[in-house]
């Protein structure tokens, strides 16, 4: 089984969950920017959670489906065509073989995600099939998806095929959708906890990483958000080893302006950090286009610790009602 790419769309390139325990040796974690949208994209096909899949962002790619093959779409808003009919995001779609998906643009939000039954099926690399750009390695040949690629899909799971050999038209899913309930518009709230060197900064520096609002710039990527406002500066100068990063970390660099790391992040960072994102408002922030508006917002550790707890038991109640439509489809 496979998926030809009649257009590469922006950015396309094949991600799971990432690849953990070897930051210590210099390579990244990675994976996708989304994990929530990811997950359930998987879901909606049966998949575990962790299988392949296909990142993009801003624009999508055009897919020739060359097996029947159950597919979902998650992430960013965005107006998706089967054969050139209008599908939906947050539900599961059969195409059979021959039919051409078109994502193309996203209508709000900046990534987005394309599943299929049975997963992407490239080469583990280090525990994972995530793409490591700056290495070439992992994902499809270690690069963005182009026109042409023939990218490979796994086995799909034992309630994928009876999906599959149960329904009959495309659309199974009659009126139901699965979404994660965001919107991309307006001015966020990012909530951060102050990092070891917080009362390094001014004074006027806290109080306006706090109450000014920032924009993230063209200038960002999955490595990290470049951010524009006021600038920042220490209290005197402060010479610093290199330190382990991770994402969500804010850096200033001389400049003054704000440097959000994001999933395809260093391993490690000399600039001092200022704060550290909450887990919780990392997939929130990686679906932010540029020119968006933050405001931060200061909280404890224990606070966001019962934020990301909140958000997990959220979505294991999501994934529980998936599975139980799919099963409840099955005749």
């Amino acid at each position: 089984m496979a998926l030809t790419i009649l257009e590469k769309g922006f950015a396309a390139t094949v991600q799971d969950l990432g690849r953990s325990g070897y930051q210590r040796f210099g390579i990244i974690v990675g994976g996708v920017m989304d994990p929530p949208a990811a997950k359930l994209a998987n879901w909606l096909v049966a998949n575990p959670e962790t299988a392949a899949l296909i990142e993009f962002s801003f624009m999508g790619p055009s897919v020739l489906f060359t097996d029947d093959t159950l597919f979902a779409v998650t992430g960013a808003d965005c107006c998706p065509e089967l054969n050139g009919r209008k599908i939906h995001t947050g539900k599961p779609y059969l195409a059979r073989v021959g039919q051409i998906l078109a994502i193309r643009g996203l209508v709000s939000g900046s990534r987005g995600y394309l599943a299929v039954s049975g997963g992407v099926d490239t080469p583990v690399w280090f525990g994972s099939r995530s793409t490591y750009m700056r290495a070439g390695m992992g994902g499809y040949k270690g690069r963005l998806l182009v026109e042409h690629d023939r990218i490979p899909v796994g086995k799909p799971s034992r309630l994928a095929e009876k999906l599959m050999g149960s329904i009959t038209g495309s659309d199974f899913g009659e009126r139901w959708f699965f979404s994660l309930r965001r919107i991309y518009h307006g001015i966020h709230t990012i909530r951060v906890m102050p990092d070891t060197l917080w009362a390094r900064f001014t004074e006027q520096s806290r109080t306006a990483f706090l109450n000014e609002e920032y924009q993230v710039t063209a200038s960002s990527d999955r490595m990290g958000y470049r951010l524009e406002g006021e600038a920042l500066a220490l209290s005197e100068p402060l010479e610093m080893y290199s330190e382990a990063v991770t994402n969500g970390s804010i850096q200033v660099p001389p400049g003054g302006q704000p440097i959000i790391l994001m999933t395809d992040h260093q391993s490690t960072g000399g600039y001092p950090r200022i704060a550290q994102v909450a887990s919780v408002d990392l997939p929130l922030l990686a679906q932010l286009p540029p020119n968006s508006r933050i405001i931060f917002q200061k909280i404890s550790v224990e606070e966001a610790e019962n934020l990301l707890l909140r958000k997990q038991d959220y979505l294991k109640v999501l994934r529980k009602r998936v599975t139980q439509k799919l099963e409840s489809l099955v005749p």
